[in-house]
């Protein structure tokens, strides 16, 4: 075991005598912030440069954040299937402001992604519990585990890390980037379950902190909590895609079971996808994505869901091949190991609000430039990877690209700002901020703690929760709706956040996740609000319809010198919107409700309720 990682015991007032971290002062090249695919990659990049790197989870390594639940992975294997194809799917159902720099870095790069992770052991196959034996049957989820036990992902994690030498420290959390006269020193952390501050000097940060939620219900991202978003926007750095909604459902007969509808996900395959687009059926593809993920959950949100006992169970594995993610060629080729997602059946979710507040996969984030390639911030030093903190949005405005895209995608990502974030370190020397500034900075993050009187961080939460979560604030939006929540959330962080109280260090890790949940809500309701239009995973009932017009763009949200929100739109690039002469019933491959009345065209027989 590294130095680094052996526990010692500090006698604090808050607890008396915990186990804390060895040292509460590193010195390091490279500090990469999250240790989920983006944050794994990006570690061993930057350690293959040479360099010294030190990764924080503030969970632990492969079993926080996201990393833990993807059931699926696709790459792009240039032997068997059509670039063009993808690509014409994902501008379509982006609905045209996809980034294609980044589809095309995914073209030229997934295969090598897919071929790291497998040498790693992420990516290895096994039986799943229905195929093994009685596991499913008889809900047997340890006996499961225990019999695959050598094949558990989760571990991978940290045997990654330990083979490259690279040391870690867990459930400690990364507060603040320390910037000091425009100069990038490190990062400021806390051990949560000791309340020890530590210090990282470092010559360069690469943040792969995730997205977030304000409260999860059916969907497992209780760590995720915008922590990386609001360090960046507080840096000054542009936030753009928060008005896209992430897609994921929850089961209407248990909304806040979280293992209802995960629970085998998590311990089975990574199943692999991809093969599964074509010329004669990309458009086909790009529109029933659209129907399933878009408008599945608009239309459910304004007509309700059917009635039942809630016993529907849903088997992936029976799919259509659109749906399941299966190579065409499998079935053919004895040598094609694009089986496609076959996860053993659970409980269907119908319900939109499985994590209010989660955006569309790979869309939100710090905005590093329609063609960056590296996740770099305009402060030297500074890199951003990762669904939720890094805007690469090659996915556009929905989730046209099927089953696995994302868990692929973030590793590219993360391995592309690791790789810039070692090579940076190797150019500068190791500074130091000021004793005072990092005073301050700790003074800061304790603030919570020296209050005797104030809000309770989870009441905070539920509160929150409570205006966001409404589907006519997530789902179905408007100018009254949106103006009503942000002016709710505006007071919370005028007078709640201000005083939260944290009797303990972990109370202290929920009130400065609060504070970062409800700048999040800030800048998502900013955001919808701007977009006065509806397009991908943002649907205004007031605006029903695209506008090409004024909206082929990404909405940018920044804070100026004085402290207030700037929104500006970032105009895409020509040749990624498609052709605008094209009919609007043509263009798009499905239409919101009240759509085509807006539009003025008729619909194609078939058309009921919001979709085609």
């Amino acid at each position: 075991m590294s130095e680094l990682n052996k526990p010692r015991t500090l006698e604090l007032r808050r607890p008396d005598a915990v186990s804390s971290p060895y040292e509460s002062e590193y010195n390091t090249d490279v500090v990469v912030v999250g240790a989920g695919f983006a944050g794994l990659n990006a570690a061993a990049a930057a350690k293959e440069k040479g360099v010294d790197v030190l990764v924080i989870d503030k969970g632990k390594p492969g079993y926080s954040g996201l990393s833990p639940w993807p059931s699926s992975f696709r790459w792009f294997d240039p032997d068997r299937d059509n670039a063009d194809a993808f690509r014409a799917a994902m501008m379509r159902g982006g609905d045209y402001i996809s980034n294609l720099h980044w589809y095309d870095m995914w073209i030229n790069e997934s295969k090598s992604v897919y071929e790291r992770l497998t040498k790693w052991g992420i990516l290895s196959q096994y039986p799943g519990a229905r195929e093994a034996g009685d596991y499913f049957e008889r809900e047997d989820f340890v006996g499961y585990r225990e019999t695959f036990d050598n094949f558990d992902r989760h571990k991978k994690w940290i045997k990654v890390l330990n083979d490259y030498e690279i040391p870690y420290l867990e459930h400690t959390m990364v507060v603040d980037v320390i910037v000091e006269n425009n100069k990038l020193s490190g990062v400021m952390a806390f051990h949560v379950p000791s309340g020890q501050i530590i210090r990282i000097n470092a010559k360069s940060v690469v943040l792969a902190t995730g997205g977030g939620s304000y409260k999860p219900t059916g969907y497992p991202v209780g760590s995720d909590t915008f922590d990386g978003e609001y360090i960046a926007y507080n840096l000054g750095l542009p936030i753009a895609g928060k008005e896209f909604e992430d897609f994921h459902n929850t089961s209407s007969q248990g909304p806040g079971n979280v293992f209802l509808d995960n629970h085998w996900q998590y311990l089975e395959n990574i199943w692999l996808c991809g093969g599964d687009v074509t010329n004669e059926n990309k458009n086909k593809y790009a529109d029933n994505k659209g129907n399933i993920m878009v408008m599945g959950r608009v239309k459910k949100a304004v007509y309700g869901i059917n009635s039942g006992d809630g016993s529907e169970i849903q088997d992936v594995a029976g799919a259509d091949f659109t749906r399941r993610g299966a190579s065409r060629c499998y079935e053919e080729d004895p040598d094609e190991v694009r089986s496609g997602k076959k996860s053993t059946p659970v409980a269907a979710s119908v319900l939109a609000g499985a994590a209010t507040g989660m955006c569309c996969h790979l869309t939100s984030g710090v905005f590093c430039g329609m063609y960056d390639s590296e996740g770099k911030t305009e402060i030297a030093g500074l890199y951003v990877a990762g669904d939720g903190i890094h805007a690469t949005a090659p996915s556009g405005a929905a989730y046209p690209c099927g089953v696995g895209f994302t868990s692929c995608f973030t590793s590219i990502d993360g391995y592309h700002a690791g790789g810039a974030a070692g090579e940076f370190s190797k150019g500068v020397k190791l500074s130091k901020a000021s004793d005072d500034y990092i005073e301050k900075m700790t003074k800061e993050i304790l603030e919570p703690t020296t209050r005797d009187k104030g809000f309770d961080a989870n009441w905070a939460r539920d509160v929150l929760h409570s205006i966001m979560a409404p589907y006519w604030v997530s789902t179905v939006k408007s100018e009254a709706t949106l103006e009503a929540a942000l002016t709710q959330v505006k007071y919370m962080s005028e007078h709640v956040i201000p005083n939260l109280c944290a009797p303990t260090s972990h109370d202290l890790r929920l009130c400065i996740e609060m504070k970062h949940k409800v700048l999040s809500a800030q800048l998502k309701l900013s955001a919808a609000l701007f977009r006065k239009e509806s397009r991908g995973n943002t649907y205004r009932e007031d605006y029903p319809y695209r506008d090409d017009s004024n909206f082929l763009c990404y909405v940018v949200i920044k804070k100026d010198s004085n402290g207030q929100m700037q929104i500006e739109k970032e105009p895409i690039p020509e040749e990624w919107t498609g052709d605008l002469n094209q009919a609007y019933d043509k263009r798009y491959g499905y239409y919101f409700p009240k759509e085509p009345q807006a539009k003025g065209f008729t619909p194609v027989e078939g058309f009921k309720k919001g979709g085609r």
